[in-house]
């Protein structure tokens, strides 16, 4: 099969011929007809998040990336259960081993040996795909797989970060980076479940009609005004109760944490690899907190998937593009071209 791989760091992904997996057990072999394109595949393209190299993290190369996965069973291993070939599903990719600590409470995500897709382990940007477990498999019934791929990291991530932001109707949230995949999202899956008021967040014109378009309330454009000032006049002066930072550069956690009202929430998603500095006694004084969130559990998997099988939300996808197009875009995202989702068709 077709494969476009991470073979060399800094280098552009090559398209290889691999050998197709063979599901066994448990095992669910995947046709591919959506692989949804992630700025975690920037990096890890790039070799690295911030100043962690990816093979700290577990990567071997090469590796086939795409950890945002939609398609129809190919195969299933013999002790697979309720699930048989030509079902179309999405694949929650952020696996684990099932014995550790983390994955013994659920929160598999958080493996000490993960088994991500995509990243520890081949994924989507491929023909097939190997699932080691069919627990990790959602039926699609009412999404395509285009609309589907993108929900299982961007819809998942933004999912459990505005579940973590802890919102109502009274409360307002900024969404930074609100024009791109998971921003659009996070805008969406907020005003299904909270009420709150969302402001949204980016740099052009582009983006912040994307996230005018997803359902922001007000939109800042950055680039051309005083963020903090203008999140400021449309809080009466109190700031905003949660900030959901999709990027975490050294531009937006020098700025955005001002920006927090008194128990304010910064929930920090974003892996460009900037490190945070804020005075400590502000953080005392305004009982301020800072909180990371990484993709999702199971648990957050079910909550997007049923969310959007309700139509409540629905991944805004700008471009299809072919497999052998993955570098290109992969350039899109690492040059800020990108407005929404791509997705890769093998």
């Amino acid at each position: 099969m077709k494969a476009m791989r991470v073979v060399e760091i800094n280098k552009p992904l090559k398209l290889q011929d691999v050998d197709s997996p063979k599901p066994k057990g448990t095992q669910v072999l995947v046709k591919v007809e959506a692989a949804g394109v992630c700025h975690t595949d920037v990096h890890m393209r790039q070799g690295r998040f911030g100043n962690l190299r990816i093979e700290d993290l577990g990567v071997r190369l090469p590796v086939t990336l795409g950890h945002e996965i939609a398609g129809r069973i190919e195969e299933v291993g013999d002790e697979v259960i309720g699930y048989s070939k030509g079902d179309l599903v999405a694949v929650n990719p952020w696996e684990g081993e099932g014995n550790c600590y983390y994955c013994r409470i659920g929160e598999e995500h958080l493996c000490d040996t993960p088994r991500w897709l995509g990243i520890n382990y081949d994924g989507a940007y491929a023909e097939y795909v190997l699932v080691p477990h069919y627990k990790y498999l959602y039926k699609l019934r009412r999404l395509s797989a285009v609309e589907a791929s993108p929900l299982t990291c961007s819809g998942i991530t933004t999912y459990r970060a505005v579940k973590k932001a802890i919102l109502d109707p009274t409360k307002t949230l900024v969404v930074i980076g609100a024009g791109g995949g998971l921003g659009t999202m996070a805008i969406q899956i907020a005003k299904a479940i909270s009420g709150a008021t969302v402001i949204g967040i980016d740099v052009r014109d582009e983006a912040t009609e994307a996230a005018k378009k997803a359902g922001a309330d007000y939109v800042i454009n950055a680039s051309s005004s005083n963020p903090v000032n203008e999140i400021r006049k449309i809080t009466e002066g109190r700031g905003a109760d949660a900030i959901i930072d999709l990027n975490n550069s050294d531009k937006t956690l020098s700025i955005y944490p001002m920006a927090l009202a008194k128990q304010g929430k910064y929930i920090m998603v974003g892996l460009f690899g900037a490190d945070l500095h804020y005075h400590a006694p502000l953080i005392t004084l305004g009982e301020i907190q800072f909180v990371g969130s990484l993709v999702g559990n199971q648990s957050d998997f079910l909550g997007i998937m049923k969310l959007a099988d309700a139509g409540k939300v629905k991944p805004m996808v700008t471009k299809t593009m072919k497999l052998e197009e993955a570098n290109e875009a992969i350039d899109n995202l690492e040059n800020f071209r990108a407005v929404g989702r791509q997705v890769l068709i093998p």
